[in-house]
């Protein structure tokens, strides 16, 4: 399938930012799913984010400033963590950019494909955000997380005595931190 045409039938299967954080927030865990007891940990996360976010003026003048009819086309799991710190910011954002910037979101594990054509390091590294212009061409990408956390992860994960605690710090080096270190990544790189 060719780039653009994939690009334009993942947006338009896509669901708004808003109706992905409604299917979040109102999803069951199934049993038997190891990947699942990650989900109401993650719920917790976004309803707080949602209800505290604060852009900084940085994030907030990109927002205000960002090419009309900019499109974030976000790959996500609603058992990933990182999302739940992510996706709040983001839409964030695109709330703040009145309009100038439109976010939807689609499931990984079920979108291989495009997945495949913004892997990370080889891998399939979530939330991946796409970034596309009015014309569906694709801009730049982001993710799956600040710089500052990746080489947080990537320390971590490189000894093997404390490489298990690498989700545990993660999300205590996002809470100290306060998405800012998002917001300055998000702005670097996803504005045209």
């Amino acid at each position: 399938m060719e780039n653009t045409k994939l690009i334009k039938d993942s947006w338009g299967k896509a669901l708004p930012i808003s109706a992905y954080f409604e299917d979040l927030l109102t999803a069951i865990p199934l049993e038997g799913n190891p990947s699942d007891q990650y989900i109401p940990i993650n719920q917790q996360r976004v309803k707080r984010l949602i209800s505290r976010i604060k852009l900084t003026a940085e994030a907030e003048s990109a927002a205000i400033q960002a090419t009309d009819k900019t499109k974030w086309l976000i790959l996500t799991e609603h058992w990933c963590g990182d999302s739940a710190q992510i996706v709040p910011v983001q839409a964030a954002i695109v709330a703040a950019s009145r309009g100038r910037i439109e976010a939807r979101v689609l499931f990984r594990d079920e979108n291989l494909e495009l997945m495949d054509q913004f892997l990370t390091n080889g891998g399939r590294s979530i939330p991946k955000t796409i970034l596309l212009d009015d014309a569906f061409t694709v801009r730049g990408s982001w993710g799956p997380r600040p710089e500052e956390a990746a080489d947080l992860v990537k320390r971590i994960k490189s000894d093997p005595a404390i490489a298990h605690t690498y989700s545990l710090e993660l999300h205590k080096w996002y809470a100290k931190d306060r998405q800012i270190a998002i917001q300055k990544s998000i702005v670097k790189s996803l504005f045209i």
